[in-house]
């Protein structure tokens, strides 16, 4: 029993040190400026890409392994960094009776990370086609 448990960790361990390509995709709708929609998709690569390394961010998570709760828990961190490189806007404002409406569209394209896991943090890199 010792011996498959000793491997189960070290399965475990090896698998969290292990770099894997994911997608990332946020949209948000604003709305005189009250957020009224929102979606954040985070999934894993059908096929590795053609890519190379840019920025990275750290993210502190000493007690959590389960990659899809850090990646939600810390989805703010994620797309705030992601949109330093780029995002989509849609704005519509429409003046009626002297009252202004306005509805403004912010969307990160899918976007491929990957999150690699080392020793309290996991640290997601954004990639870059070649």
């Amino acid at each position: 029993m010792a011996f498959y448990l000793s491997c189960a960790l070290i399965l475990s361990a090896a698998w969290l040190n292990a770099s894997e390509t994911f997608i990332v995709s946020y949209r948000a709708q604003v709305k005189n400026a009250v957020v009224i929609s929102e979606s954040f998709h985070f999934s894993k690569a059908m096929s590795e890409i053609d890519a190379k390394q840019a920025q990275s961010i750290k993210i502190h998570s000493p007690h959590e392994t389960n990659l899809n709760t850090i990646v939600h828990t810390n989805k703010d961190k994620i797309v705030d960094f992601l949109i330093r490189f780029g995002a989509h806007t849609r704005s519509h404002e429409h003046l009626y009776n002297s009252k202004d409406t306005s509805l403004v569209t912010l969307a990160l394209a899918p976007t491929y990370i990957t999150v690699d896991f080392n020793d309290d943090y996991a640290t997601i890199t954004r990639l870059i086609h070649k």
